[in-house]
């Protein structure tokens, strides 16, 4: 048995440091079918920057079921309150001490992202952090990126003292990723005990993120733990298919922070530490329209706090923008700020879309100002 659950551990390890995948999407599909679960969807990119992808395989109704998995396919993880961390150490752990369930699914180990491919604030290289020009934003990942190390080195013995007896096999290097992974893919379901439980879905973590009412469907779970996604409204072949992750990455410093990600919209946004009572983990009670003639934040004190936050940046979003354009290789530009890889362009996408933002409410809050005579 010790030798199954070692094979267990150096398999996951096999498959994630591994290049290229033995699996593809459709084996991924077919696999979930065999098992009990039901697919209508297709798997494949949707742009050049995400690991994820869905797309209807042919119109859809309102209320069709688009994917569903079966209990048994659902791998349950901590409660809400428990960390990335924790819940990596418990799939590890599930993984050693079940091999052949283990090897079962081997389809979905497949299909998630391989080593350096997922970036979340659990692995974020640190020394790109400067090109956010958000100092909060840019410590909290520092304190989180230790905060990963601390637990594998130990400094969490009630979970696990020491990763080389206990999980062979298993570096910091590994780690850092499987928690990123966890971190950004794993979803939260209420439980029958009231209490929300997280757990890793095949597939339907495979879904891109929308927020209301850009999302086509939603995934709940049935009382009897079944899974489903179902659409939101009718949906024509070949688009892409988007649920709301959480209602709480609205905004861009908590999409970065808590999956890596930045997201674009139609009208230029504040991130949520730019609004009042708000911070990297509370969503603020306020939204842009508060800022409207009349409104809540409609102030001079609002107007003068929000044009420091944007005259404190040593670029403007106009810079950004051309950052953001240069086709000639990095390493002729790298002196002027220029980013090298995807991790720095997201980066400076960021600052530019926060100062996009700012730069949209400040204007508002002028326009309203000068309607009612207080500018």
């Amino acid at each position: 048995m010790h030798r199954l659950r070692k094979t267990a551990l150096c398999v996951i390890l096999a498959v994630f440091c591994c290049a290229s995948s033995a699996y593809g999407a459709d084996d991924l599909i077919t696999w979930i079918r065999r098992t009990g679960g039901l697919v209508d969807l297709e798997i494949g990119a949707v742009n050049d920057k995400g690991l994820r992808g869905t797309k209807a395989a042919r119109d859809m109704k309102k209320d069709q079921i688009a994917v569903h998995l079966p209990a048994h396919l659902a791998i349950p993880l901590g409660d809400g309150s428990v960390t990335p961390e924790e819940n990596t150490v418990i799939l590890l752990r599930q993984q050693r001490d079940h091999p052949e369930w283990n090897a079962s699914m081997l389809p979905y180990w497949e299909s998630l992202p391989r080593m350096g491919a997922s970036i979340t604030k659990e692995n974020m290289p640190q020394a790109a952090l400067h090109l956010l020009q958000d100092p909060v934003l840019a410590a909290s990942i520092v304190v989180h990126n230790a905060y990963t190390k601390n637990v594998f080195e130990g400094g969490k013995p009630a979970l696990i003292e020491n990763f080389a007896q206990e999980l062979p096999g298993i570096d910091l290097q590994f780690f850092r990723h499987l928690t990123s992974v966890v971190a950004s893919y794993a979803f939260l379901f209420p439980s029958e005990d009231g209490v929300p439980h997280r757990m890793l879905l095949p597939l339907l973590d495979m879904i891109n993120h929308a927020n209301q009412p850009g999302a086509n469907l939603h995934i709940m779970q049935a009382e009897s733990g079944d899974i489903y996604a179902y659409t939101l409204r009718d949906i024509r072949a070949g688009e892409e298919l988007k649920h709301t992750y959480t209602t709480g990455i609205r905004r861009n410093d908590h999409c970065i922070f808590h999956y890596g990600f930045v997201q674009e919209s139609d009208t230029p946004a504040l991130v949520e530490q730019d609004l009042p009572a708000g911070n990297l983990y509370d969503v603020s009670p306020y939204a842009e329209t508060d800022y409207d003639i009349g409104g809540p934040l409609s102030s001079k004190a609002e107007l003068q706090r929000l044009q420091a936050v944007l005259d404190s940046f040593t670029t403007t979003a106009a810079q950004d923008a051309e950052l953001l354009q240069v086709q000639t290789p990095w390493w002729k530009f790298w002196a002027r700020g220029v980013p090298r890889n995807d991790l720095e362009r997201m980066f400076v996408q960021y600052r530019m879309m926060r100062k996009e933002g700012l730069h949209y409410v400040v204007q508002k809050l002028k326009d309203a100002l000068m309607v009612t005579h207080e500018l």
